[in-house]
């Protein structure tokens, strides 16, 4: 024991002053042109390989656990018709039917991704037909019926709570606002009043939404008017100071969502840069209101050692934890900056409170234009584009911001303290073997383990795998979660995407009803099973039990 005051007397200075020396505590100060000194914290950076084909004007998300990149185009500027998803360390290439160079793409709630559209040829030219569908569960595209009109470079798709899936957006070609149907195909509402590239689809109600954009299908400045999906354009006052910036090329539409369409709340963040002197804000639309939001701080327009930005922002909303990243890249270097925005606070009638990150590209590389998509656990990805170069040599480069801070500590003897540490983490050791038969063992905490557990309690007891069309939003909302975790988890604990564990609970109910109701149609079982067609219930069955339900129900018929 007096060994052990011995060291905590020596440790506890040193163990004092490096805690003061904590990341978040201390940062670089940077000074925007608001004139707010801002403190800067640094983002640890976790390397990933390259794509297989680097590329650029590329479908970026993270579906079913897996970083997904699809089409775009790569060196050359030519299209190209492939995709690739990150499983096992590494990053598998696929074939698609179409390039869909710039083209769009949408998750839907079965998380299967529906891409369409782009560039018919090399540099950016033309427009094409092609829809497809990608389904995670089996790494495969299928092809869909086509569109109403073709859709060149940066068409923008969003799916209402209706179910409908809203098409728009041109370039060097008419502007249609449509409804495309995954089993009929696309279907023109109305030319809208602006012809419009990268529009924003943004719902304020179950059956409405805006369509807007800053640019035209020719790149032209608009006027500040948005389509209505119903009714008449509505014009935006607002957007008269402020210049929106809407890219949906690089980020998907619902990284802008921060309502809670459960409850028909439909709000969205937005960046803008005002008009007179080039300052970042937020736009808010909650419903058709547009408003500033308020921030305790101006967000930068410079990085902490003063240079330029690149024009543009990304911004990806977190609403589990009510705030959203506001990314820019720094000009003629390989840094990026963030700021967290606190926008819950700001819906409560106060100030959103902001915090200012930095982090290094890997490799020293310079960004120009960067996908992003956000994971789960609040880190960001970024996978492709343009860096070190232009569209006729884009990038395969991956990576993942973590946004917890860089632990650096500042010690004047590192060597010492270690030393000590370790000596006393010895003496600790001898003393917890020591007292070991007296301590009860304690099982390491799992984190997935009550989550796991209130998923299966839905699936066993609940039933909920009957429900059809079942997604994971559905089922997070079941076990009082949130769906970004409920494909981590199942990956985890049942070693198998969402989709294949609930229609393995579907196939073995299915299997239940044909042992107990042999002459019960298979259109019968696979509706009672959640199946949303006989199809689908056909080629699950087949490829979970390697036989037809018939063949199956005869082996039981043999083997009793």
């Amino acid at each position: 024991m007096k060994l052990i005051r011995f060291i905590a007397a020596a440790l506890l200075p040193a163990v004092l002053a490096w805690g003061c020396e904590m990341p978040g505590q201390a940062g670089v100060d940077g000074i925007g042109e608001a004139g707010d000194n801002l403190a800067w914290q640094e983002l640890r950076v976790e390397r990933l390989p390259d794509l297989n084909v680097p590329r650029n004007g590329h479908f970026l998300t993270y579906v079913d656990g897996e970083l997904t990149v699809i089409g775009g185009h790569t060196t050359g500027f030519i299209p190209t018709a492939t995709a690739e998803y990150f499983q096992g360390g590494s990053w598998h290439l696929l074939d698609t039917y179409f390039p869909h160079d710039f083209g769009f793409g949408l998750v839907l709630p079965s998380e299967q991704v529906l891409v369409g559209g782009g560039c018919a040829e090399a540099f950016g030219i033309g427009q094409t037909w092609g829809v497809e569908m990608y389904d995670p569960a089996t790494h495969s595209f299928s092809p869909l019926p086509i569109l109403d009109v073709k859709r060149g470079a940066n068409a923008s798709a969003a799916r209402l709570s209706d179910g409908r899936i809203i098409v728009s957006g041109n370039w060097y070609a008419e502007d249609m606002v449509s409804v495309y149907s995954p089993q009929s195909g696309g279907e023109s509402l109305r030319a809208p009043a602006l012809g419009r590239l990268m529009p924003f689809i943004l719902q304020t109600a179950p059956d409405n939404a805006l369509i807007l954009s800053s640019s035209g299908t020719r790149g032209e400045h608009l006027a500040p008017v948005a389509d209505r999906l119903k009714g008449d354009p509505l014009e935006v006052p607002l957007l008269q100071e402020w210049e929106a910036w809407f890219r949906p090329d690089v980020c998907r539409i619902s990284d802008y969502f921060i309502g809670d369409e459960t409850v028909g709340g439909y709000a969205w963040l937005f960046p803008a840069f005002r008009k007179a002197d080039g300052q970042l804000g937020l736009i808010k639309l909650v419903g058709e209101e547009f408003s500033v939001l308020e921030t305790e701080q101006p967000l930068p327009t410079v990085s902490p050692e003063g240079k330029a930005l690149m024009p543009g922002a990304i911004l990806l909303a977190d609403r589990e934890n009510r705030c959203a990243w506001i990314i820019r890249a720094v000009v003629g270097t390989g840094e990026i900056d963030l700021a967290r925005v606190d926008y819950g606070e700001a819906l409560s009638g106060g100030k959103a409170p902001v915090s200012l990150y930095r982090a290094e590209v890997p490799d020293g590389r310079t960004v120009h234009s960067i996908g992003a998509v956000p994971m789960p656990g609040g880190r960001i990805a970024f996978v492709g584009g343009l860096v070190d170069s232009d569209n006729y040599h884009p990038d395969g480069i991956a990576f993942i911001l973590h946004t917890e801070p860089v632990e650096r500590a500042a010690l004047p003897w590192p060597w010492i303290i270690l030393a000590g540490l370790l000596l006393a983490a010895t003496v600790l050791f001898l003393i917890l073997r020591h007292r070991k038969d007296r301590l009860p063992s304690v099982e390491p905490e799992d984190p997935f383990a009550d989550l796991m557990e209130r998923i299966t309690r839905q699936m066993e007891e609940g039933r909920i795998f009957l429900n059809k069309g079942l997604s994971k939003d559905d089922l997070a909302r079941a076990v009082h979660s949130n769906s970004r975790y409920i494909s981590d988890c199942i990956n985890r604990k049942a070693g198998c995407s969402y989709i294949d564990y609930v229609n393995d609970y579907r196939i073995r109910y299915a299997q239940q009803l044909l042992y107990e109701n042999p002459d019960m149609r298979l259109s019968e079982i696979s509706d009672e099973s959640g199946f949303s067609s006989e199809v689908t219930f056909y080629r699950n069955f087949k490829a979970r039990t390697g036989q037809t339900p018939s063949e199956w129900l005869n082996a039981q018929k043999d083997w009793y």
